[in-house]
């Protein structure tokens, strides 16, 4: 059986009514789409939709679908700066008419952290409360399907929603609105035999920064297929070469092993603590800002909204 979107207004009303109990709640349906097609214009919806509303309510929820929900936490985070209020994503691995559904307990447990001081976008699923850009999908199956593998959790939900309110950010700054995500950004992921020659052509498309995505701790091949002639070019062309980690737990360290160690001296950097998903979002947003890639490179490493650690 194919998934696909359903009639979310009307399943909400006559599947879960005791969501009334809990907020006045109003429900807009921007669009209705499976998260795959999810992208930049309507990353730039949700921010225009939460942004211009801000005053007139206290919290925000977005239902999503999960495959691309921490990408879209990450872009929200990044845009709508120094919240006083909760932007909650959530979703469901089955859909809310299907039997043992996590749809409805998912969707209560978000309108309820939505009514608290959360001053932050955060992804609410299978009883746990995440930074929205420390969060990353880690299983299809699970209904405990988001983990943040480098930042403890902002609560847990049990018989009561338990707040951390250490973990969570406390800014005295305004409220503002920081538009843009630009598409010159290119993820790639380097596996055993990769060839680096393949990807040359892209040296030349225009791409403002790379993503590499590597082994362990931000570990390359230093063999007849090495990535640092690849790196080489794109720095001496002006581009910025990030590197990342196919795990998920850790922090890349570009001064622990030898071929991580020539990366940098070619010119990467890495993204320390940062998920895949938000490094790569945030570099559509500076990319968007900023064609210079020596401030690409220090703005990366500038928090914006939590994202990453000193």
């Amino acid at each position: 059986e194919i998934l696909v979107p359903g009639n979310l207004h009307s399943e909400w009303l006559n599947q879960v009514p005791e969501i009334a109990r809990l907020a006045e709640i109003d429900v807009e349906i921007p669009f209705n789409m499976d998260s795959s097609n999810v992208s930049i214009a309507e990353w730039e919806i949700l921010v225009d939709i939460v942004g211009r509303k801000m005053d007139r309510y206290d919290g925000f929820v977005i239902i999503h679908g999960t495959d691309t929900m921490a990408y879209t936490a990450s872009a929200l985070s990044f845009s709508l700066l120094n919240l006083r209020k909760p932007v909650i994503l959530t979703g469901a691995q089955r859909p809310l008419a299907r039997l043992r559904s996590d749809a409805r307990g998912n969707l209560i447990d978000a309108i309820q952290v939505a009514t608290m001081d959360i001053p932050e976008v955060a992804v609410v699923f299978g009883q746990s409360v995440l930074r929205g850009n420390r969060a990353t999908k880690n299983s299809i199956s699970s209904y405990k399907a988001f983990v943040s593998p480098n930042y403890p959790s902002l609560g847990k939900i049990g018989l009561n929603v338990e707040l951390f309110r250490e973990n969570m950010l406390l800014t005295p700054r305004p409220f503002r609105i920081d538009r843009g995500f630009s598409d010159e950004v290119v993820a790639l992921y380097i596996f055993p035999g990769s060839d680096p020659r393949l990807f040359f052509p892209l040296l030349d498309s225009g791409t403002k920064a790379f993503l590499l995505i590597g082994f362990g701790a931000g570990n390359l091949p230093e063999n007849d297929r090495s990535w640092i002639p690849f790196i080489e070019k794109a720095t001496g062309k002006g581009q910025a070469v990030f590197l990342a980690s196919s795990a998920l737990h850790g922090r890349v360290d570009l001064e622990l092993y030898a071929g991580a160690q020539e990366a940098a001296r070619a010119g990467a950097v890495g993204v320390k603590g940062m998920t895949r998903e938000a490094a790569l979002v945030k570099l559509m947003k500076l990319c968007a800002t900023y064609d210079d890639a020596g401030k690409i490179r220090e703005y990366f490493f500038t928090d914006r909204a939590g994202e990453i650690e000193p």
